[in-house]
């Protein structure tokens, strides 16, 4: 019997890692940054240094199930989070069926939003769904669930995506930046903001660089505008940043920000240990942007 229940653990379509702290609950689920790839890391990060219990939800293709982003219709394992203390999302443009958007918007606990989770969801016109009012670009709410949960919706591309690079800076005296440098480099390219909603308070700012390298010089008609702030909803903390590049997740301010972000969504600040170890945990090398950068064949049981 214990044999068989271990088989069919393993044919779960998504991944946990153990804990006896707070239950984290990752959505992984976009094509274009290698969020199937970064949000394990973080969960094993997560579970191995910090203690949290992490589950990590993917788009799986229903025929082989294998991780596969452009599958824009199921994400299974929604249950999950139901019993979690956290949500760290980080999917855009789907259209899940009813009940599984339900799952998420019935979710009214904290929130960490990484890169393209300002537009998670993209209905065709006409939809019947109840649930297609909070698509991206939704009159009512305006900008959908991304712009009502995490202050933002899809703007632009402000820096030149891969050509224009960041120079990150703290805007405020925050717990997210206990032990982050003051000022860092990131291989990601900032995202175009409106005005942000609700009671947003940003706490880093995102310089455009003309290159894609550490040593480039500030973009001389670009000036510096929010790429990470905090934000309430539903009377829960919410951390949202528009960083996330694959290789982002390489660079240890970065990974600390989301780590300290867990915590201080969580109420946990207290916690937040500057020294803390934020050190990669197993091989870390994402493939490039894009669906052209997909791993394919690889299933959630593939990395336990």
């Amino acid at each position: 019997m214990m044999i068989l229940i271990a088989a069919l653990a393993l044919q779960d379509p998504w991944v946990g890692y153990p804990g006896t702290g707070k239950h984290v609950v990752f959505i992984a689920a976009e094509e274009s940054y290698r969020s199937e790839e970064s949000m394990p890391l973080m969960a094993r990060i997560l579970s191995k240094h910090h203690g949290f219990k992490c589950t990590v939800l993917f788009a799986v293709d229903p025929k082989d199930g294998t991780i596969n982003p452009l599958i824009k219709d199921r994400i299974p394992g929604l249950e999950a989070l139901a019993t979690a203390d956290l949500l760290v999302a980080f999917f855009r443009w789907r259209e899940l069926p009813d009940e599984q958007m339900k799952r998420i918007l019935d979710y009214k606990g904290p929130i960490v939003g990484i890169r393209n989770a300002t537009h998670p969801f993209r209905y065709a016109k006409g939809s019947a769904s109840p649930y297609a009012k909070y698509t991206w670009d939704s009159k009512d709410p305006a900008g959908g669930w991304g712009r009502e949960v995490f202050g933002e919706t899809w703007v632009s591309h402000y820096g030149k995506n891969l050509v224009e690079s960041t120079r990150c800076d703290a805007a405020a005296d925050h717990p997210v930046l206990k032990g982050v440098a003051k000022s860092f480099w990131i291989p990601d390219d900032v995202y175009g903001i409106s005005t942000l909603h609700g009671d947003c308070a940003p706490v880093l700012l995102g310089q455009p660089l003309v290159a894609w390298t550490s040593d480039a010089a500030p973009h001389p008609d670009k000036k510096a505008i929010p790429i990470a702030w905090t934000k309430t909803y539903n009377g829960a903390r919410v951390f949202t940043t528009t960083m996330g590049h694959g290789d982002a997740f390489k660079v240890a301010d970065f990974r600390r920000l989301v780590v300290n972000a867990c915590y201080w969504a969580t109420g946990q600040e207290a916690k937040i240990d500057p020294t803390s170890s934020v050190e990669i945990v197993g091989a870390y090398d994402p493939g490039p942007v894009g669906g052209k950068g997909l791993r394919k064949g690889v299933k959630p049981s593939d990395l336990r």
